[in-house]
């Protein structure tokens, strides 16, 4: 998986380094990341049970894509407008990456089928080979599409923030009155603190994109408090995953996985207090909603140096393991 981060991702810095002209100083520093990033991940050893080897193929993706947006944005890195513009395209570029995975599910699941009528076994072929290179298509065709039909899914990506907030706030609630119904606890069970953390990521991502599909000069509506309430929802769980990691920790002890779980979690309670602050004082007609935006597209330079440290300096504090 690292290693096809490392394949597929200089390829789309390169496409968004030639649309945006940009200088031989541009390429050398993004280029030489990237290779950088390369030579250091495939020197490092690996030992049993390899924890450190699966949070850098986890996290080293997160920040060369984040090297990606320093190519998309060009010349405007330093200023939140462009920051905010690579959000909104990361969140646009995820949605026709799923219409286009979708697709070729959708086309592997016809393979097999046919093939099947004949007797012939597609199953090692697609699992092995087509679903890894269709899913590095998906990603050009995704870049691709997102850049070249823009308008499109700005028209139609708003809605669809719109419809899936409420529902994500109406499963994240009735999650955490299940749990505490059925008493189950996550300061025992492993999975749950995976649960959580995917669950927080998928709700970051849903708060990000509705900010930054959102016009700046129109004023608070419904979908905005939605959107509070949705951050405190996520505060709420951030909270327990947090007192179950520290509950582990001195349990069981410090390991790669938990040291990257508290990283990740102490990361993601800075962003949504952040944001839930900035919420109530732009209801409070304290600022404009673009304090907010400036938050955001700083805190990005946050996520760029946390994946960094897992990515590189986690398997030399824990010694490769």
């Amino acid at each position: 998986f690292k290693n096809l981060s490392l394949f597929i991702l200089p390829f789309i810095a390169a496409f968004f380094l030639i649309k945006r002209q940009a200088d031989s100083k541009t390429w050398l520093v993004i280029m030489g990341i990237f290779a950088l990033a390369a030579l250091i991940i495939n020197i490092y050893p690996s030992f049993t049970p390899h924890d450190t080897a699966s949070l850098s193929s986890l996290h080293l993706p997160m920040f060369l894509w984040l090297v990606v947006g320093a190519a998309y944005i060009g010349k405007e890195w330093r200023k939140h407008t462009g920051r905010m513009d690579f959000i909104r395209f990361s969140g646009e570029a995820f949605i026709y990456g799923v219409m286009v995975m979708a697709g070729i599910v959708v086309l592997g699941g016809f393979i097999s089928l046919i093939f099947e009528s004949i007797e012939v076994d597609a199953g090692q072929f697609i699992e092995n080979y087509y679903f890894i290179y269709g899913g590095c298509a998906a990603a050009m065709v995704a870049i691709y599409l997102v850049e070249a039909k823009k308008s499109v899914v700005e028209n139609f990506a708003p809605i669809l923030a719109k419809i899936f907030s409420p529902l994500f706030l109406i499963a994240m609630v009735c999650f955490l009155a299940v749990m505490v119904t059925t008493g189950k606890s996550p300061f025992l069970e492993r999975e749950f603190l995976i649960a959580f953390d995917f669950m927080l990521a998928m709700i970051l991502g849903l708060v990000l994109y509705v900010i930054s599909s959102r016009d700046i000069n129109q004023p608070a509506n419904l979908f905005d408090y939605l959107n509070l309430i949705l951050i405190i929802v996520a505060l709420v769980i951030d909270g327990v995953a947090l007192s179950a990691i520290v509950f582990r920790l001195s349990a069981f002890g410090i390991t790669p996985n938990k040291a990257a779980a508290l990283g990740e979690n102490l990361v993601l309670l800075g962003n949504l207090a952040g944001l839930a602050w900035l919420y109530i004082r732009y209801f409070m007609r304290k600022h404009d909603f673009v304090k907010l935006e400036k938050w955001q597209t700083n805190y990005l330079y946050v996520y760029f140096g946390w994946t960094a440290i897992v990515a590189f300096v986690f398997p030399i504090i824990f010694r490769f393991y």
